[in-house]
């Protein structure tokens, strides 16, 4: 589980995939649920381990102008089977590595519609001290789908019951085949269905009186002003 793009996170998932394929992991799910976002050159970093090429996103400036950020090369993990978890707390840098991955057709994102923040906010000093925090320009997917106010629509949407508890990584090396199935986070057991990790029939006895009702919309504070 990625909690948020902070200045560490790239140096900390390449020893995670590295000690993954070590151990002779044939597939990943990434899960960026209620992951707020964070620095934009940790976005860049961590979708291009994923990415043999092309752009990770485009910046659109109020002219129409747009930059691209190219993915970086030498990706570690940029054949093995992967799946994206996302959710209505899913945001800003998160939004931009979801919508890579998606765009790139480089895996399955699986979950319902992230928040929608894409907008870039820079700083202007004023006279007395203080700072004017302006929106400049805006984040654009690879494919150029716009983030803000859109999100990122999930390949497989899955919702969760309100007040499902979402699995975390500790919780489910720990787990039984048993208790997984058995667990409320159908947007997980979707995920390892699509890696064939699970079928389909074993989760459904698991989930049959499941109702999915939308649950309240998450409202992430993410740090939108890249660095």
């Amino acid at each position: 589980r990625l909690i948020q793009f902070n200045a560490n996170l790239n140096n900390d998932l390449v020893k995670v995939i590295k000690e993954a394929k070590a151990a002779g992991a044939t597939a990943l799910v990434l899960d960026v649920r209620n992951n707020p976002g964070g620095l934009l050159d940790q976005a860049v970093k961590v979708t291009s381990q994923f990415l043999k090429d092309g752009n990770v996103l485009l910046e659109a400036d109020a002219d129409g102008k747009r930059q691209a950020f190219a993915v970086e090369k030498d990706g570690l993990a940029t054949d093995i089977p992967l799946v994206v978890l996302i959710n209505r707390g899913t945001a800003s840098s998160a939004e931009i590595f979801a919508g890579a991955v998606q765009d790139h057709q480089r895996g399955k994102v699986i979950g319902e519609t992230t928040f929608g923040t894409g907008t870039v906010l820079r700083p202007f000093d004023l006279d007395d001290g203080s700072a004017l925090l302006l929106g400049t320009s805006q984040w654009l997917t690879p494919n150029g789908r716009l983030i803000r106010k859109q999100g990122i629509k999930p390949d497989i949407e899955v919702q969760l019951p309100v007040g499902s508890e979402l699995l975390s990584p500790l919780e489910v090396k720990e787990m039984s085949l048993v208790e997984l199935k058995e667990s409320e986070d159908k947007q997980l057991l979707k995920a390892l269905v699509v890696l064939d990790v699970l079928s389909e029939n074993e989760v459904n006895w698991a989930t049959a009186t499941q109702t999915a009702t939308p649950g309240p919309k998450v409202s992430p504070t993410p740090s939108q002003t890249p660095e």
